[in-house]
């Protein structure tokens, strides 16, 4: 008699686990559903639901984390991608997120920390290498960003030839000049030019300068204000000169 209420009672846990399991993935895909459709707040009413089993929390809690930056409540998108980070410390969709998040709150030191852990368990992540030297120049250490730009070799676009001159600039290093030009190689930037040319005059190189933004002025794709300012660049250096 004992062996088979233990047997009926194994059975009936069974069947309730196995439920259980069903039920979560089911709000989950209604979760998901409705998130395709962006319709908020009925997604987050599911993945609230199936948050609350071990198949579906993690996977809900990112959801949920995503509804809240979209819908701009920063904060509490945060709180998710941390509660999954706590759970998990090596995921590094959730680093990611996070760090992208608490820029938007500007916890700069908390982005830093975070585009820290994914470059360690991921050195190759461009985007994050990139993301992480701009969270840097933001918070004025420039040399840390340069560090980071060259230690994970991530120097061969020309957005990062740009960052990489600017932490060089703010140092006052003279290979800027060369990060600039090489950033330029790579892409015909005016509005990197005219950055370049006004670097080029407080340094002292006036000819230079004036040829640079000469160069920049020549691009159709400038707008009446900025073709304004390099104009008026031009004519302080000329009377400077």
């Amino acid at each position: 008699m004992n062996k088979l209420f233990i047997l009926v009672f194994f059975s009936f846990s069974l069947m309730s686990c196995i439920s259980s399991v069903v039920k979560a993935e089911e709000y989950f895909a209604l979760g998901t559903a409705y998130l395709d459709l962006k319709k908020y707040a009925e997604a987050e009413h599911w993945f609230n639901r199936a948050k609350f089993h071990q198949s579906t929390k993690i996977a809900s809690e990112y959801n949920l984390g995503r509804i809240a930056y979209e819908t701009g409540r920063y904060r509490e998108a945060a709180d998710h991608f941390e509660e999954i980070i706590r759970l998990d410390g090596e995921n590094i969709t959730a680093l990611k997120a996070a760090a992208y998040t608490c820029i938007k709150l500007e916890e700069f030191d908390k982005a830093v920390s975070y585009y820290g852990q994914v470059l360690d368990l991921l050195p190759e992540s461009y985007d994050e290498g990139y993301n992480y030297a701009l969270v840097l120049m933001a918070l004025g250490r420039a040399e840390e960003a340069e560090n980071v730009l060259v230690k994970y070799n991530n120097i061969e676009s020309p957005e990062a030839l740009l960052i990489l001159a600017r932490s060089l600039k703010q140092q006052g290093k003279v290979e800027a000049a060369d990060a600039y030009n090489a950033s330029l190689q790579k892409k015909n930037d005016p509005l990197v030019r005219a950055e370049y040319a006004a670097y080029l005059a407080e340094a002292g190189h006036t000819a230079k300068a004036l040829d640079e933004y000469r160069k920049a002025l020549e691009s159709s794709t400038l707008s009446k204000e900025k073709k304004e300012a390099i104009q008026n660049a031009i004519e302080e250096l000329e009377t400077d000169v």
